[in-house]
């Protein structure tokens, strides 16, 4: 992994434009096992916070570690504040975002029913964060970086995404790899995913490889450090290893970075000014909804109807999805 400017340490802070209401923010992270990537996480809402301190940021995770969305809530309600923002720190909406965030937060509800939440949006695809990474790209070809001046028309860039079981967050990692990708001169992009998903990484490699490159740069989009990002940088690690003839270069996940604030403060004015939209063209509970399935009420606002508590343990090993590909691709577009 390259050491980049990358943090609010080495970098102006944004300036954010105003909030229309000072209504506390429930800043809600997926979770992890890595007490860095916890940690991680915890900072960039004190960095968020401390940008414009007229309300409270509370951080709060959906599952693997603590502060709970519940105990987030709880905290909201000892403070004595009866409406929150509430917004997802992810960057794609699959399942977390669609189902398990809201149903934590229908569950809060229901245990108090005087709270109201302003649900927000997902990251998505949006252009800060197209800018950060033409940033950390650019740096990669200064001579600190690229002591061998390697062009990018011998670089394969590969484009390493968390993996869903929903389609169309897979299908944005493939189009945000490609609008990154576009007009950059890099020689291709190939697009693998860490996890539940296919291909995965080693085949990423493997198909990176079949252009002959000098250099190939993994791009792991993820926000914060955590298992996966380590496995990645593991495997970019063995990889080089094996084939030492390309040069592999592994840039950083996002980390604190102004870009990401930037986005943070657009969905919580969102939220605030009731212009929360998602792109649901292509959502499978959508589609099921039009052809009269039954999978819950489809709707993203922060009324979710579709209830399903989040509270299995973690402790067992998830099962690959992937190791029947035929059955797997038979039920992905199906719903619960």
């Amino acid at each position: 992994m390259l050491e980049l400017v990358s943090d609010l340490a080495t970098q102006q802070p944004p300036l954010l434009p105003p909030l229309p209401i000072r209504r506390p923010l429930l800043l809600i992270g997926h979770g992890t096992k890595d007490e860095a990537g916890r940690q991680t996480f915890i900072d960039f809402a004190q960095a968020y916070e401390a940008l414009d301190p007229v309300r409270p940021v509370i951080p709060c995770f959906l599952e693997l570690t603590t502060p709970t969305i519940l105990d987030g809530v709880e905290r909201c309600l000892a403070a004595g504040h009866t409406e929150v923002s509430a917004v997802p720190l992810l960057l794609f909406a699959a399942r977390h975002n669609k189902f398990d965030v809201t149903n934590e937060l229908d569950r809060a509800r229901r245990l108090h029913p005087e709270i109201t939440f302003n649900y927000g949006r997902h990251f998505g695809i949006t252009p800060p964060i197209l800018d950060l990474w033409r940033d950390r790209l650019a740096q990669l070809d200064t001579p600190e970086h690229n002591p061998q001046g390697i062009p990018r028309e011998d670089t394969v860039l590969l484009f390493v995404g968390r993996g869903s079981s929903d389609p169309d967050a897979n299908s944005d990692v493939c189009k945000l790899a490609r609008i990154v990708w576009e007009g950059s001169g890099y020689r291709t992009v190939e697009v693998c995913f860490i996890g539940i998903t296919h291909p995965r990484l080693e085949e990423g490699f493997e198909r990176a490889r079949l252009y002959q490159p000098k250099r190939i740069i993994v791009l792991p989009y993820f926000m914060f450090t955590g298992v996966l990002v380590q496995k990645i940088f593991r495997i970019a690690a063995e990889q080089q290893a094996q084939f030492p003839n390309a040069e592999v270069t592994c840039l950083p996940e996002m980390g604190v970075h102004p870009q990401l604030l930037r986005v943070l403060r657009d969905r919580e004015i969102e939220t605030q000014t009731g212009q929360v939209n998602m792109n649901c063209e292509l959502c499978k509970f959508r589609l099921a909804a039009l052809n009269g399935a039954e999978p819950g009420h489809h709707h993203h606002g922060h009324d979710h109807g579709h209830h399903h508590d989040h509270g299995h343990g973690h402790d067992h090993p998830a099962p690959d999805p992937y190791a029947e590909p035929q059955a797997y691709h038979d039920r992905i577009w199906q719903v619960p």
